[in-house]
């Protein structure tokens, strides 16, 4: 009777844990797939920091870069499309930043967890409908 009952659990065990894998695989896959479609389409670039923000909001959103105790604008992205953004290297390059975004006519924003980045490589902020669950990927191009 114990093996029966040890049997079940285990089943059960690795039952949940394959339901747990397939729902967080299944939450960050379309901004990870976003990334890296992105990473392996931009170049690298040794005087620049590219900032790609991926629009899921049904509204425009104008974009920020936090830092240093201050927002600055980077530009305003169309609803559902994407933006590229060019931010001179010297100027964020090992600084501690955050992106911003809020939707045009609205006050709610989300900002990206801080993250730093150096020359050449690549942000992607893929902003969620809700805004919230928004995240923000840092790599090196593939070219």
């Amino acid at each position: 009777m114990s093996n029966i009952i040890r049997t079940s659990v285990n089943r059960l065990a690795l039952l949940t844990l394959c339901v747990a894998a397939a729902a967080c695989a299944h939450g960050t896959s379309s901004g990870a797939r976003a990334s890296r479609a992105i990473f392996t389409a931009e170049t690298s670039r040794p005087d620049s920091v590219v900032v790609r923000v991926v629009n899921n909001v049904a509204r425009p959103v104008t974009v920020y870069r936090v830092g240093k105790g201050t927002r600055a604008p980077l530009g305003k992205v169309s609803a559902g499309a994407d933006g590229r953004f060019a931010l001179r290297a010297a100027d964020v390059t090992g600084a501690r930043m955050m992106l911003a975004a809020t939707p045009v006519g609205d006050k709610a924003t989300v900002e990206s967890a801080p993250f730093r980045v150096e020359r050449g490589q690549v942000a992607v902020f893929v902003i969620a409908p809700e805004l919230g669950g928004s995240q923000v990927f840092v790599n090196w191009p593939k070219h």
